[in-house]
């Protein structure tokens, strides 16, 4: 196993293992950081600046123009262009990362002055008491200071009693002028949020302080629904086949999320009631399971989802354990199997405001793809399959401690695991890296054969072709790592299939947008690749086996991390953006994939690897 280096990101205190030579740009993306690179990596804006703080990193002529040179002394330095060369300690600055507190708070105060706050606001106040010659009614007391409030019955039941008993010196706890809550003493300080992306494989929440838009804390889990199938339809399925069914499915998503909460506000030190708003950005399907609606309709033509809008529900209308009166805020769908972590995909990158074609493409089970063009919008989603997530592939795991999560290939085989572990799988991205240097190694045909020891090409290196067996099964293998006799990390000829039939499915819903709209791929500005898992992937590796447009430069293709949580985040700190979400729905054209006749045979075409 190839040596590694330890890679720590400041203030957030992640740290990654990933071997010399490897972009500071990709090592952040293995911790769930995505620095902005609005350029592609030309080093035109210098929006990725970083600051190594230990570990020597020699700056190159583009910083070398772009930096003082007291400014290079103290370390700063392009993510897009500085290498690792041994354990490295970064500080990333919050303006240099995409969708970071910074940049959502800028667009937040270009808004209205009312509008510039998250719906759920603190505020402190001090009552006088009433007396003979004032008796107003505790709440429009209340509203002297606060402003017009709405409540409900079960806060006026206790509104009095808590005013009293604190001697009117409390902090109102106010959603868009409705009254949640009536604290003891200053609790201004303590004003929680949560964003969740609710994926088919994989469930992220994050906690973030509402005051200052501040990621207090960050978890994830399997979706443990994966136990009932590991892609939408089969969940629809079962769903639909009882009540019964449809119940367990709803408590199984409720309960990972609950435990999402459990560990987050551990993590963060955080009194769970002071959680005020949750915000869910999922796909149709698993938005549907969580809010315990009817899924059966997906499951059928023409795949009628129950609610398009937004909707608001009480965080206890699903038993979450946070703030009794806590609002919950599921983003609206746009239409079929295109859901709401699409349209917060669609807010985060600002597609709307793109002046040449952008193609976004979420790269996941289910595979999302947008491509705004003059002004318009149209999204599709096409069933990739959990490869990239490491399910159905042989040796395949998700991107967890152990896992091979890059492949070289040269005269041997190199890669980089997780953690600094002993690799004991393999997951997306590096299932990507090594088909892509197996074809250009002649190990992979064009049309996915693994070929067998008689057939290799004779100027491989003899470590290379000494990896090539065939088992007691008759099947051709590719040891990746591990002993030759023992069990070792392999890939085989089905491995291969399920690569080719995840990627030919976003293949073919990228060509078919484009061929709808009238244009090519070299018209696309910008090629945008969402998703936890996209963050991962090397963009010349998802090229060379046809997951990216092969023709497009690849300095046009960004990465922008988890789109789907940062738009749920988006959305806790700040309305217009939640309004914009609303908006976005509406005004997106979605594209149903099967129903245009050239997609079988788009299909097909996609499944051949590039040339």
């Amino acid at each position: 196993m190839s040596q590694q280096r330890r890679i720590t990101f400041q203030p957030h205190g992640r740290s990654v293992f990933v071997l010399d030579g490897t972009k500071l740009l990709e090592a952040a993306a293995r911790t769930g950081l995505t620095i902005e690179t609005p350029c592609g990596g030309l080093t035109t804006c210098g929006k990725c600046r970083v600051q190594v703080t230990t570990g020597a990193c020699a700056p190159d002529q583009h910083e070398q123009e772009l930096f003082s040179r007291e400014e290079l002394a103290a370390g700063w330095r392009l993510a897009c262009q500085t290498t690792v060369r041994g354990d490295t300690v970064v500080h990333i600055p919050d303006s240099s990362l995409f969708a970071g507190r910074h940049q959502i708070f800028v667009e937040a105060r270009t808004g209205a002055a009312e509008e510039v706050l998250p719906a759920v606001r603190k505020q402190y106040v001090e009552l006088p008491a009433a007396t003979l010659d004032d008796t107003t009614p505790d709440l429009m007391r209340l509203e002297k200071v606060t402003g017009p409030l709405k409540t409900d019955l079960g806060m006026l039941q206790r509104l009095g009693s808590v005013l009293r008993r604190c001697e009117g010196k409390g902090t109102a706890v106010l959603s868009d002028h409705h009254l949640l809550d009536f604290e003891p003493g200053d609790t201004t300080g303590q004003c929680y949020g949560m964003a969740f992306d609710i994926g088919t494989t994989t469930v992220v929440g994050s906690l973030v302080d509402l005051a200052d838009g501040r990621e207090l804390a960050i978890a994830s889990a399997m979706n443990p629904q994966i136990s009932f199938g590991d892609d939408v339809l089969s969940r629809i399925e079962r769903s639909g086949s009882s009540q019964a069914s449809a119940d367990e499915m709803q408590t199984t998503i409720v309960g990972a999320v609950g435990g999402l909460i459990e560990q987050l506000c551990d993590d963060a030190g955080v009194d769970r009631r002071r959680v005020y708003e949750l915000a869910f950005a999922g796909n149709t399907t698993m938005e549907h399971l969580l809010c315990g609606l009817d899924v059966t309709q997906l499951g059928q033509v023409p795949f009628v989802p129950v609610h398009g809008r937004g909707l608001m529900l009480r965080a206890e209308q699903l038993t979450l354990d946070v703030h009794r009166n806590a609002a919950l805020y599921v983003f609206p769908v746009i239409g079929g199997f295109v859901g709401g972590d699409t349209v917060a995909g669609i807010l985060t990158a600002k597609l709307t405001e793109a002046a040449a074609p952008v193609l976004m493409i979420d790269i996941g089970t289910n595979g999302e793809i947008v491509l705004c063009h003059d002004g318009r919008l149209s999204a599709a989603s096409t069933a990739a399959g959990p490869a990239f997530e490491g399910a159905r592939i042989s040796c395949g795991m998700r991107a967890t401690t152990g896992a091979i999560e890059k492949v070289v290939l040269d005269d041997d085989v190199n890669v980089n695991v997780i953690a600094n572990a002993e690799p004991i799988g393999l997951c997306g991205s590096g299932l990507i890296d090594l088909a892509a240097d197996m074809l250009d190694a002649g190990l992979i045909t064009r049309e996915g054969r693994l070929l067998g020891p008689d057939e290799l090409p004779g100027e491989l290196p003899a470590a290379i072709t000494g990896r090539v067996t065939v088992n007691g099964e008759g099947q051709t293998e590719f040891l990746i790592a591990g002993d030759a006799g023992g069990r070792g990390v392999r890939l085989n000829q089905r491995d291969v299939r399920e690569l080719q039939l995840a990627t030919g499915a976003i293949h073919a819903g990228v060509n078919i947008l484009l061929k709808q709209a009238h244009l090519a791929t070299g018209d696309l500005e910008q090629v945008l690749i969402a998703g936890g898992f996209g963050s991962f992937i090397r963009r010349s590796k998802a090229q060379r086996i046809g997951l990216l447009p092969s023709d497009v430069d690849h300095r046009k293709i960004r990465y922008i991390g988890n789109a789907s949580l940062n738009g749920a985040k988006w959305a806790l700190l700040s309305t217009p953006a939640r309004k914009r979400a609303e908006e976005i729905a509406r005004m997106a054209q979605h594209v149903e994939l099967s129903r245009d006749t050239n997609f079988q045979m788009e299909f097909a075409e996609a499944m051949i690897f590039p040339e």
